[in-house]
């Protein structure tokens, strides 16, 4: 019998170094809300540095809101750089800080503006990403400066513009990597004047999404 009970304690003893190991490979194995490569593949650092551009053949657009013929920004180049602060186990939810956002290459569809220059302002923007259905992505307090310069023939000074919105909210795609923003409203700060609408509508999609953190700077992906 004593037999017996050492030798089942023994065999327990064996079971427990057996399944430790396989427990911690389980917990170190998890997959985070990012990854790169693909759907399950590396996890995102929680310090890496995210960057994305316009997506092929895409422009960003600002359009003034309610108006039958509005005046609208159309932009060419755009680039976003944000870095990750939290990247939980799925389900959850990924948060990142807008550290550097550059737009150019902008044209007001009136000949009575020569020039539009858009300055990102008040960085960094929080973002979250989430895994839930859909992938919704959200930035909290983003802002802009547009400084326009108006043609020669309004003889009117150059003046700008400052727009901000508390939220605006959009969804990321793993075809392709995307991050895509529809007709987000920004309510005019401070400006006057027709160049300076009261509300204006974002609709831009930024992708691929990569992670510049590692070596080749794969894609990123929503789990």
């Amino acid at each position: 019998m004593r037999k017996s009970l050492f030798l089942a304690a023994a065999l327990a003893a064996s079971a427990m170094l057996v399944l430790a190991p396989a427990g911690a490979a389980l917990a170190a194995g998890k997959t985070d809300v990012l990854t790169t490569v693909k759907v399950g593949g590396p996890n995102v650092k929680a310090t890496a540095v995210l960057q994305s551009g316009l997506k092929a053949r895409t422009v960003l657009t600002f359009s003034q809101v309610g108006v039958a013929k509005p005046i609208s920004l159309t932009c060419t180049k755009s680039t976003i750089t944000s870095k990750v602060t939290a990247n939980p186990p799925k389900p959850g939810m990924a948060v990142e800080l807008i550290t550097g956002e550059t737009v150019t290459g902008c044209k007001a569809n009136t000949p009575l503006v020569k020039t539009v220059t858009v300055t990102a302002t008040k960085l960094p923007d929080k973002v979250t990403v989430s895994d839930a259905k859909g992938f919704p992505v959200t930035v909290s307090g983003p802002s802009a400066t547009l400084k326009i310069v108006p043609a020669p023939s309004t003889k009117l000074k150059p003046f700008s513009c400052f727009y901000a919105a508390k939220t605006i909210k959009g969804n990321a795609s793993n075809t392709g990597s995307l991050i895509s923003f529809k007709k987000q409203i920004f309510t005019l700060q401070k400006g006057s004047g027709i160049f300076c609408p009261k509300n204006g509508a974002l609709t831009v999609t930024y992708g691929p999404v990569v992670d510049l953190s590692v070596v080749g700077h794969p894609h990123v992906f929503v789990n």
